[in-house]
C-alpha cells in the first residue's frame, strides 16, 4: 500500500495546504526581512506579485489536490507530481521576479530620494563603476553631477525617462557628503500631516517610536515604482531616520 492509500481526499488537501503554507511563510519571511525591509516592499509594488505567488502556492495547489485526489486512480502519483511541478515552477518564477525586482539603492539627489530596483541598474554601468549590486537590503547613497558635457547630456535624457543619477553607480557618493544639501531642500513634517489627512496620530506614533517629533525632524520625498513615500531626516544632523509610508510632496526635477 503506497503512502496515500490510507488518506482521504480532505486529509491530502490538508497536508498539501500545510506544506504550501509553510513554504510560503518561509519565502515571505526571507522577502520581508532580507530583500524588502519594511516599508520598501510596499514602495516597490511587490504586494501584487506576492499575492499572486502565494495564491498559486498556498491556494491553487492544494485545491487541485482536493479535486484530483482519489486513491482508486492508478495515475494518482503522476497527477500529484504534475500539480507539485506546476506549483514549484510558479513559485520559482515568482521568487525570481521578486529577487531581480528587489530594492538595491536609495539614492539621494538633493531634492528627493529614488528607490532603485536591481533590474533597473544596467550591468554595463556597474562595470564602469567597478561595483556589484547588494544582495540583501538596500544601500543608501548620495549622488554627484557629472562634469563631462556628454555624460551630463546622457544623464539628462535618461532622467526625462525616469532614470536619474541614482541609477548610475559611477555617480554614487557617500550619503554623508550631502547632509547640508538634504537639509536645505527638506520639508517640514507638518506638510505630511496636511498631505495625509486623518493620519496625524499614526505619523506622531512613528516619530515617537524613533525618538523624534515634528520640530526636530524634516523629510524629503522618496520616488518609488509602486508607491511614493517619505524619508525622515534628523533636522540637526542631516542623518536619515527612516522611511515612512506617507505620501510626500517632492520635486521631480532639481530646482
Amino acid at each position: 500500500m503506497h503512502f496515500f492509500a490510507a488518506m482521504t481526499r480532505f486529509q491530502a488537501f490538508q497536508l498539501h495546504l500545510i506544506a504550501s503554507a509553510a513554504i510560503g511563510g518561509i519565502l515571505l519571511g526571507l522577502l520581508w526581512f532580507l530583500l524588502y525591509p519594511a516599508p520598501l516592499f510596499r514602495a516597490m509594488g511587490g504586494m501584487e506579485i506576492l499575492f499572486l505567488l502565494l495564491g498559486v502556492d498556498v491556494t491553487l495547489g492544494p485545491f487541485l489536490t482536493l479535486v484530483i485526489f482519489n486513491v482508486e486512480k492508478k495515475s494518482l502519483r503522476f497527477d500529484l507530481f504534475v500539480v507539485a511541478t506546476l506549483q514549484l515552477v510558479a513559485l520559482i518564477y515568482g521568487a525570481h521576479a521578486l529577487f531581480i525586482g528587489r530594492p538595491v539603492y536609495v539614492a539621494a539627489l538633493g531634492h528627493r530620494f529614488d528607490l532603485i530596483a536591481a533590474s533597473d541598474v544596467d550591468a554595463a554601468e556597474l562595470a564602469v563603476a567597478g561595483k556589484t549590486l547588494p544582495w540583501f537590503g538596500v544601500e543608501w547613497v548620495g549622488t554627484r553631477h557629472a562634469t563631462d558635457p556628454k555624460e551630463k547630456e546622457r544623464i539628462l535624457f535618461s532622467a526625462i525617462g525616469g532614470f536619474d543619477y541614482g541609477y548610475f553607480p559611477q555617480h554614487h557618493v557617500a550619503l554623508d557628503s550631502m547632509r547640508a544639501e538634504l537639509l536645505a531642500k527638506a520639508h517640514p513634517v507638518s506638510n505630511l500631516i496636511n498631505l495625509n489627512p486623518g493620519r496625524s496620530e499614526e505619523l506622531r506614533a512613528w516619530l515617537a517610536a524613533h525618538n523624534r517629533n515634528e520640530t526636530n525632524t524634516v523629510y524629503q520625498g522618496l520616488k518609488a515604482r509602486g508607491e511614493d513615500m517619505s524619508v525622515m531626516i534628523n533636522k540637526s544632523t542631516g542623518e536619515v531616520v527612516g522611511v515612512v509610508a506617507f505620501k510626500p510632496t517632492y520635486l521631480h526635477h532639481a530646482p
